[in-house]
Parts: structure tokens; C-alpha cells; sequence
């Protein structure tokens, strides 16, 4: 009887075990962010690439708003070809079980074959180096993730005429740091990685993740009322390219020309032409809301 019930437990115990696992993982071919190395580099070659490209389109055409319409579903329809150039899976990747395995030796060429630390070091550097010279183009034209919330928060909802309601980004700011650190915490901690679980690029690998997809769907329905929930309050890229975009050498300002009449202020979605957190998306409300032309980018 009592050789039963140790059996019974054990059984338990691997099942709990296998569904966490399950969780991990994900429901499909392979985890997310998981990619070989033709795979990563096709993937950020893009990113970087359409990103610059974007952002220089939209300054020649002073953010034209049909041009940008484009530029994003460009990105969208892009994801489901690229399986590389995840963003949103470079900290998780740096400062999970992977990477400290990777730094301390750990792991050998079936790592860096299969996701290369190098790689997502060499990734960090050349996106938030972007990130410093044009501010947020990476997270505004280069992210699927993003491009689509940028999409539907152009869905007309029932306040016709009337700005969409905005969570200052001072508040919005903080909960990233500290789902940033719980993200980290829990990789290290517990070998349990949040942004896997999530599996924000799910639907462009064409799988099922579960519970996933509940919660991604989520911030995807809440972006057509709020500005870029999942990048505003959750992505640990978006973390730490913040604070790189604060200090960017070109960015959307206000010129001498202002005359101070606030449109582009109730415009902005996030704020940032009052306060700078280095939260601006280069969406280019600002600049098209201005009757004078008083908003560059410079």
C-alpha cells in the first residue's frame, strides 16, 4: 500500500512537472524566440533594415498617415514568413537559463547553433545603438507585436471625435521596470519564462499556445482602447530601450514656431511631447495635428 501511494505521488508530481513544462514550451514546433542562425540574422537584418527605411519614408513624407498604415501592415504580414527578430525575446534569452548557461560555459555548439548568445548580445547592441540615434523606429515599424497594436488602436470605437483614454506613461513607465524584474527574477529563480508562456508571436508561427493566447489576445483587444498595452506595461524590451530613447539624437519636438494651443498634446497617445520618457512610438500624431508646423523630427 505504501509502495502505491509513493508511485501515486510520483505520477502526480511528473505530471505537474510536465505541465509546467508544457507552459514553457508552448503548443507548436518550437518555443518562441527559438530560431536558428540564418533564422536570427534574416530576422534582425529586417527589423533594423525596414526600420531605418520607415522611419526615413515617414520624415520625407512628414508621417504621412496612409504611408504609415502601410509601413506597419507591411511588418504585420512580414512575421509570418520571418521565424527570427524577436524583440521581445532578447532579455528573456540574455538573462535567462540559457544565456547564464551560455556565459558560464555551460553549453557548447549545440547552443550557439540553435540560439546564439553572441548573437542576441550582438542584437541588443545594434537595435538600442538604433534606438539612440532614432529613437523608438525598432519598437514603432520593426515589431509585429507592436505594429499591430499601433493598428487597431486606429479602430473608431464609440467615442467618435473624442482622444481614446491615456495612461500616463509616468505610471506606465514603473510597471515595466517591475515586470522587467519579475520576468528576470522568475527565469533565474524558477527557470519559468513569462514571455515563453505569453507567446506573443504565436499567431504569426500559426500556433496555439495555451494559456498564451488568452493573454495576448487580451492586449491586443485593450490596444484598440489604450495605446500599445503590451508595450507600454509588459515588454522587456521596451524596458530598458525607454531609457536609450530619453537621450536619441533625433526625435519628434516642438520647434519656435509653437504657439502652445495643446493639440498636439491631447494628440500624442503616450504623452511624450510633454514629458520625455522615451516612450515615443514616432506615430507622427503630433506632427500631422500641428497647424503651424511647429513639430519636427530633428
Amino acid at each position: 500500500m505504501q509502495k502505491s501511494f509513493k508511485i501515486s505521488v510520483s505520477k502526480y508530481a511528473e505530471t505537474i512537472k510536465n505541465a509546467f513544462k508544457g507552459f514553457s514550451n508552448g503548443v507548436g514546433r518550437r518555443s518562441q524566440g527559438e530560431v536558428n542562425l540564418i533564422e536570427f540574422i534574416t530576422g534582425f537584418t529586417y527589423v533594423i533594415g525596414f526600420s531605418i527605411l520607415a522611419i526615413v519614408a515617414m520624415v520625407k513624407t512628414k508621417f504621412n498617415n496612409r504611408l504609415r498604415i502601410i509601413m506597419l501592415s507591411v511588418t504585420v504580414l512580414a512575421f509570418f514568413f520571418l521565424q527570427g527578430g524577436h524583440l521581445i525575446t532578447l532579455i528573456p534569452k540574455l538573462f535567462g537559463a540559457e544565456g547564464v548557461r551560455a556565459a558560464a560555459g555551460e553549453v557548447g555548439i549545440g547552443h550557439v547553433e540553435r540560439y546564439s548568445l553572441t548573437m542576441t548580445v550582438v542584437a541588443l547592441v545594434l537595435t538600442l545603438g538604433l534606438t539612440f540615434i532614432i529613437g523608438r523606429a525598432v519598437c514603432g515599424y520593426g515589431c509585429p507585436v507592436g505594429a499591430l497594436q499601433e493598428l487597431l488602436y486606429d479602430v473608431p470605437t464609440s467615442k467618435k471625435g473624442k482622444n481614446k483614454p491615456i495612461v500616463p506613461t509616468k505610471i506606465t513607465f514603473w510597471i515595466r521596470l517591475g515586470v522587467l524584474g519579475l520576468i528576470i527574477g522568475l527565469i533565474l529563480a524558477f527557470n519559468l519564462d513569462l514571455i515563453n508562456i505569453i507567446a506573443p508571436y504565436q499567431f504569426w508561427r500559426l500556433e496555439i499556445v495555451i494559456p498564451g493566447v488568452f493573454i495576448i489576445s487580451a492586449f491586443f483587444v485593450a490596444s484598440i482602447f489604450v495605446y500599445r498595452p503590451f508595450c507600454r506595461l509588459f515588454c522587456p524590451y521596451g524596458a530598458i530601450a525607454a531609457p536609450v530613447a530619453k537621450f536619441s539624437r533625433f526625435k519628434l519636438e516642438k520647434g519656435d514656431l509653437c504657439m502652445e494651443c495643446g493639440l498636439c498634446d491631447m494628440k500624442c497617445p503616450t504623452g511624450e511631447i510633454i514629458e520625455s520618457y522615451g516612450e515615443c512610438y514616432l506615430c507622427g500624431r503630433c506632427l500631422r495635428t500641428c497647424n503651424v508646423d511647429a513639430v519636427s523630427f530633428c
